[in-house]
């Protein structure tokens, strides 16, 4: 019960789950050393740590890579958590810098360990920080891509991403269901717009959103520290 649980979290059809590469191939991955340090872990970093959902965590993560195809770094991952999908995507993509920004200081722990254990250190940063108070500083405008997965409902992520990145940079959310309308205008009120939107192939519930910031985001964006999700700039959107 609670493997299904966990699938149903994760938008994950039992099929997908029961594929015999999705465990069996992935301690041959440079991925291997982030997931061993997943399932050791002595606080649960996801909801089921077992070999196959982790393999299903890596699938997710690198289901993307080619919405990013051409886009230029910095990377900054959202609300990173475990280390999904920034560093899937970061090791896959040799030719990028990034930063794992996360607000939990245990879950930074975990992170600084991962990206040491993966080989990453010399081109990744963990930041312990919120995502208002960093693009309030030095992280405004400053990334080329931002990535975010199960971060918040997706006008609660545009705003809290979108100022994070320059014009011209591409945002791509692992997310749920989407309201593409809701998407739109908090798109739009954050100087973006909706490039895609599509489903995940293999993956029940799941969706990709891509927003390209188009222009500048307008002073006060984003909002102070908790008053994206209390106070959403769009109700709806996913």
């Amino acid at each position: 019960m609670r493997r299904r649980a966990a699938r149903r979290r994760l938008g994950v059809s039992r099929e997908t789950c029961r594929r015999p590469e999705a465990s069996f191939h992935v301690k041959h991955d440079p991925a291997a050393p982030l997931l061993d340090l997943i399932a050791g872990a002595r606080r649960r970093l996801v909801a089921d740590p077992a070999p196959a959902a982790l393999a299903e965590h890596l699938a997710d993560a690198r289901s993307s890579l080619d919405l990013l195809a051409g886009e230029t770094g910095p990377l900054v991952d959202v609300g990173s958590g475990a280390g999904f999908p920034g560093i899937p995507i970061l090791l896959d993509r040799p030719d990028l810098t990034g930063v794992l920004l996360e607000s939990r200081a245990t879950r930074c722990g975990h992170l600084a360990a991962a990206v040491a254990a993966c080989g990453l250190a010399d081109r990744v940063t963990v930041v312990n920080a919120r995502a208002e108070a960093h693009a309030a500083g030095d992280g405004r405008e400053a990334f080329g891509i931002a990535v975010a997965r199960a971060l918040a409902p997706p006008p609660v992520a545009i705003e809290l991403c979108l100022p994070l990145l320059r014009p011209g940079g591409l945002l791509v959310l692992h997310a749920g269901a989407v309201d593409r309308a809701g998407a739109e205008a908090a798109a739009a009120a954050l100087g973006g717009a909706v490039e895609a939107l599509r489903p995940v192939a293999g993956f029940e519930r799941r969706s990709h959103l891509a927003v390209r910031k188009t222009g500048p985001t307008p002073a006060g964006f984003p909002r102070r520290v908790g008053l994206a999700a209390r106070e959403p700039i769009v109700r709806g959107g996913g």
